[in-house]
């Protein structure tokens, strides 16, 4: 039996856990649109979850060459939503991580690190650029005026909420790269 769920996650860590909680519920995801989770039955406990970030799209060769090498390793690459993978693996073959080493955490994290930053740009500069228009709207009516204030307020607030994401992986990659310092 199917079952959908809509649930938002701004950590990719969190919603590896939840989906990992529904297999073991007896609940497999088997597809992902925004925010909206597709599952169907199975034995609990029978997969284990990971969400990767991809380095490039999902249809450019080296992303098409690891989603294989992943496949080739007993990893079923149950579904893609811009660059990010949702993989599964069979939990009676073993433990299964993606990420063995602190250098391959690390640049993960950046990875992530880089799109909160760039998408908490983009939200700010636009936020802005609404506020410059109520600035020199006054003369266009409440309306216009109004639409324009809540619009800025909006996207920045949205801004300011991904520049705090932005902030805690930028404290996990500090705080990676000072556990590396000590091991090596």
């Amino acid at each position: 039996m199917k079952t959908k769920l809509w649930k938002a996650f701004w950590d990719y860590e969190k919603e590896e856990d939840w989906l990992n909680k529904m297999a073991t519920k007896g609940l497999a995801m088997t597809a992902y649109t925004f925010c909206r989770y597709t599952f169907e039955d199975c034995i609990p406990g029978e997969y284990i979850y990971r969400i990767e970030l991809l380095e490039h799209s999902v249809s450019h060769p080296e992303s098409v060459q690891y989603i294989r090498f992943m496949a080739e390793n007993g990893v079923e690459h149950v579904d893609t939503y811009f660059r990010w993978v949702y993989f599964r693996k069979k939990a009676t073959d073993g433990d299964f991580k993606i990420y063995s080493d602190l250098t391959s955490r690390i640049k993960h994290y950046q990875r992530i690190s880089k799109i909160w930053f760039t998408i908490c740009c983009v939200d700010l500069s636009i936020g802005l650029f609404q506020f410059n228009i109520v600035i020199h709207s006054w003369e266009r009516g409440v309306q216009y005026w109004l639409t324009n204030a809540v619009g800025g307020i909006l996207l920045i607030s949205l801004g300011i909420i991904l520049l705090s994401l932005w902030w805690c992986y930028t404290k996990k990659i500090k705080r990676l790269k000072r556990e590396r310092e000590i091991h090596e």
